[in-house]
């Protein structure tokens, strides 16, 4: 035992002779590596932080919803906003006639220019009827501080978390404070509580009654459908589908809506995410076999310098394995130290956006999961051993008279 630690301990000081002897090719030689390992860590960790800010957001969803837009893909709620494309009250009554539903609320959704004294800041007004559903059991963000708009309320608004923590106004707002919409005087009942993303934090809520006293009757941008406990969402979800394409007069493949449950609009999010971290690890894949071949040049340029060593090694009765197990060793340390730079650059880079992200308001921060610190670790290193094979087979093969005459 005491034999093969000595071994091991012999092969480890003879590989880091390069370090000693050639610094500079060496750390030129690791560069690639570093670079991939740090786009890999701090593009997966903002992926990841994107993930997790992601999912908490959609914990505050109520589990028996579905939510229906108008239009088809992502683009729908745009396209409501804009006016081109809205829900009805005819939407409304064939969603009611579905079983398992209980409660089918519309919103209104309009862009407009919010006005504290002399400032004007620009946002999205929601507009929906408090006797029909409160923000809470909307969207499980409502007010933190103040009251939910009721029955009756007409000029009163429900603010977001951002006009109160944030800087949006010079002064905070406060419940009990007037704010201006499209020259019409609001009174701030409530602050809603964090969603955690910018838009949503600066949105504004007001009845559905007095949005359409000031601009008329628009439709809904979007309808949220509360479900009966212990009702298969999947199922409903469908059969809402089926209702909306026969109130609609349309066939199966051409629907102008969406109708997805707070389960696949977590699972749309996923799916782009994924996508993302797949694009990043491509890229990033690129530098990473860059680095090896950079890795494997070099080991080829070590083994024709070390020859006469070999040669020596060999003669004194070194095997072939010690021979391959000294230059694996060699490149694997290449690997590991390029992995481990380039996980400390990428942690740097990702600290850097989180803290321009969380000042500008957008708060997701990055996350560092084991399984990525050590993954990019063990990967660096196999890449670094696995580039040094070939010259370390090459090695192995040399004759001890050759290699001493060389």
């Amino acid at each position: 035992m005491m034999m093969q630690m000595v071994e091991i301990k012999d092969y480890f000081n003879f590989a880091l002779r390069t370090f000693r002897h050639k610094p500079t090719r060496s750390w030129l030689t690791i560069i690639g590596i570093v670079i991939g390992i740090s786009a890999v860590i701090a593009l997966m960790s903002l992926a990841q932080g994107m993930q997790d800010t992601v999912n908490q957001m959609f914990e505050k969803l109520n589990p028996n919803s579905i939510y229906v837009i108008p239009g088809s893909g992502i683009y729908g709620t745009l396209a409501a906003i804009s006016g081109t494309e809205q829900l009805t009250n005819a939407d409304i009554s064939a969603i009611e006639k579905v079983n398992g539903v209980e409660k089918v609320v519309g919103f209104a959704t309009v862009l407009a220019g919010i006005e504290k004294g002399d400032e004007i800041k620009y946002s999205f007004v929601m507009g929906y009827d408090p006797a029909e559903m409160t923000l809470n059991e909307f969207s499980s963000v409502g007010p933190k501080t103040g009251r939910e708009l009721k029955e009756g309320d007409r000029y009163k608004a429900i603010v977001g978390w951002n006009y109160a923590n944030g800087n949006i106004f010079s002064r905070s707002i406060k419940v009990n404070d007037d704010i201006t919409i499209a020259g019409k005087t609001f009174t701030v009942v409530g602050i809603a509580e964090r969603v955690g993303n910018e838009e949503d934090d600066k949105q504004v809520y007001i009845p559905l009654e007095t949005m359409e006293e000031m601009y008329g009757e628009m439709g809904y941008t979007n309808l949220f459908v509360l479900t009966k406990a212990n009702y298969p969402m999947d199922i409903i979800a469908e059969n809402i589908k089926d209702e909306l394409r026969d109130e609609r007069d349309l066939e199966e493949g051409q629907e102008d809506f969406t109708v997805q449950t707070a389960e696949q609009l977590l699972e749309t999010y996923g799916i782009v995410l994924t996508i993302i971290q797949v694009i990043v690890i491509g890229i990033a894949g690129i530098s990473l076999l860059v680095g090896g071949i950079g890795i494997m040049n070099t080991m080829y340029t070590t083994v024709l310098e070390r020859t006469r060593e070999i040669g020596i090694m060999k003669a004194i009765g070194a095997k072939n394995s010690d021979i391959i197990m000294i230059f694996l060793i060699e490149s694997g340390i290449l690997g590991l130290v390029g992995g481990a730079i380039g996980v400390i650059i990428g942690v740097g880079i990702s600290k850097a956006v989180e803290t321009i992200t969380l000042q500008s308001g957008y708060p997701f921060g990055a996350s560092y999961p084991v399984w990525l610190i050590g993954g990019a670790l063990l990967f660096s290193f196999a890449i670094g051993s696995l580039s040094g094979l070939l010259p370390a087979i090459q090695a192995a093969k040399k004759k001890p008279a050759d290699s001493l005459r060389y």
